[in-house]
């Protein structure tokens, strides 16, 4: 038993953070998942609070595509655990092995859910940092195809302090799967944010259609350190039943500089959702890229106005004064 209320069943995996079993809530009377802490990092304090952090921010998300958390609290040893949605199906690699690939609608239903959830996830103020096919369980419901995102162990949680927050983790960790981790985050740079789970869905879209992730673990690595660009094999030379757009969409998505990637895993989303005519791409694709620009205006036009803002203020103030 855990917590006095979760009967444990039977493991169902096991990770770096922990274990998770399905279980049985007595009081609810219904099937769960729970996730135990590795009782050795139950004792560290770092670890103890990426859990707590992971809960807190997991129990403000809102999405039928990621499982769903339940409860938080702490075993006899001291080892945290989060009880979760028990998610039925199979994971994508299962998926994969069974069939090689899939159908360019079937790929773009998964990533499109993925995308839902992550939009809510990021919203929540997570980075996943570990997407990967294992990572992501699908079902059938009526003949389609129905996705969850799950595992967070490896989340970046944010402390907010206004518009911006400090990791929680530390710098040069680099921490993900490397066949679907960005280059920054293989190097274990400080800048990983939202940008890293748009790299990760491009490199899981890739394998869905074409069976294999779409880079090296060593080129991974090496851009990252040098920032040299990726290439990979064009999809749609190999599949004509992929339309030609997607092949730039994943161009600009699978950027080796964050800064060339898509924004926000929703200009993903709306990028795959439009069949772009080739003619066109590139300038639709660098609006959902390029960050805003500053105001330009001259600098004399400035002052002028900071001036007459002083004198009306002076004006008023006498005003007031009589």
């Amino acid at each position: 038993m855990i917590g006095n209320r979760y009967r444990l069943h039977a493991l169902l995996g096991r990770g770096g953070m922990g274990s998770v079993y399905a279980a049985h809530d007595t009081k609810r009377d219904v099937g769960v998942a729970i996730k135990l802490m590795h009782a050795h990092l139950g004792r560290m304090r770092e670890a103890q609070r990426r859990f707590r952090n992971e809960a807190s921010a997991l129990h403000r998300v809102r999405s039928e595509h990621v499982a769903r958390l339940y409860d938080f609290g702490h075993h006899q040893n001291g080892a945290p655990f989060l009880v979760m949605e028990h998610v039925l199906g199979h994971d994508l690699t299962r998926e994969i092995a069974a069939s090689g690939n899939l159908s360019w609608h079937e790929a773009h239903s998964i990533i499109d859910q993925v995308c839902s959830a992550l939009d809510a996830v990021h919203a929540a103020g997570l980075v996943h940092r570990d997407l990967k096919p294992r990572n992501i369980v699908v079902a059938r419901r009526d003949g389609q195809l129905f996705t969850k995102v799950v595992d967070f162990g490896l989340s970046k949680s944010y402390v907010h302090t206004g518009r911006t927050g400090a990791p929680i983790t530390r710098e040069g960790m680099a921490v993900g799967s490397l066949h679907y981790m960005a280059p920054e985050q293989a190097i274990g740079s400080p800048r990983v944010d939202a940008r890293a789970d748009v790299f990760s869905v491009g490199c899981i879209l890739y394998f869905l259609l074409m069976g294999e992730p779409p880079f090296t673990q060593r080129a991974l690595a090496k851009a990252g350190r040098t920032g040299n660009s990726l290439t990979f094999s064009s999809i749609h030379h190999r599949r004509e039943d992929v339309p030609a757009y997607v092949d730039e969409v994943l161009r600009v998505a699978l950027s080796p500089d964050p800064d060339h990637r898509f924004r926000t895993i929703g200009a993903l989303r709306m990028a795959l959702q439009s069949d772009i005519p080739g003619a066109s791409i590139e300038a639709n694709l660098k609006t959902m890229v390029m960050m805003p620009r500053r105001s330009e205006r001259p600098l004399w036009l400035v002052s002028v106005a900071a001036i007459s803002s002083m004198v009306l203020a002076l004006i008023l103030y006498v005003l007031l004064r009589h």
